[in-house]
């Protein structure tokens, strides 16, 4: 039974990542959309900043939003308080680019969860909860 629910969990795993590729991809990779949505909540970012708060390598960072400021999503802009600082913002291209990439991704998960009844779907959610507890108890002992 437990190798059937990690096939399944797998399959799903890679079958959600792949179609939400589709869904966005032509327009930014999940890193990208990450970065851009945690600089339009936060506020100007330094790299290291965005790279410890969505874990990933300080160099993974910078082809990231090397990209993204080449697409015009984002700016580099010198902080006024410390010259020697650099903080990456957001442009209103980006916000409009990062409403676009939402709305499609929040349509994606209409339509794949749509047939579901709701007490599905809160048993779904409610057993994700539950082994997102769990992994986190593990990890913290």
């Amino acid at each position: 039974m437990l190798n059937e629910l990690e096939q399944l969990l797998r399959r799903n795993y890679r079958m959600l990542k792949y179609e939400l590729r589709n869904c966005i991809g032509q327009y930014l990779n999940s890193t990208e959309f990450i970065v851009l949505k945690v600089i339009n909540e936060k506020g100007p970012l330094k790299a290291s900043d965005i790279s410890k708060t969505i874990e990933v390598s300080a160099s993974h960072i910078t082809a990231v939003t090397d990209s993204l400021v080449e697409k015009g999503y984002i700016t580099r802009k010198r902080s006024d308080v410390d010259r020697r600082r650099v903080e990456l913002e957001i442009t209103e291209k980006g916000k409009e680019m990062l409403e676009m990439a939402a709305k499609l991704k929040s349509e994606y998960f209409q339509r794949k969860f749509s047939h579901y009844t709701n007490e599905e779907l809160e048993i779904f959610i409610h057993l994700l909860k539950k082994l997102n507890l769990e992994d986190n108890h593990s990890v913290d002992s």
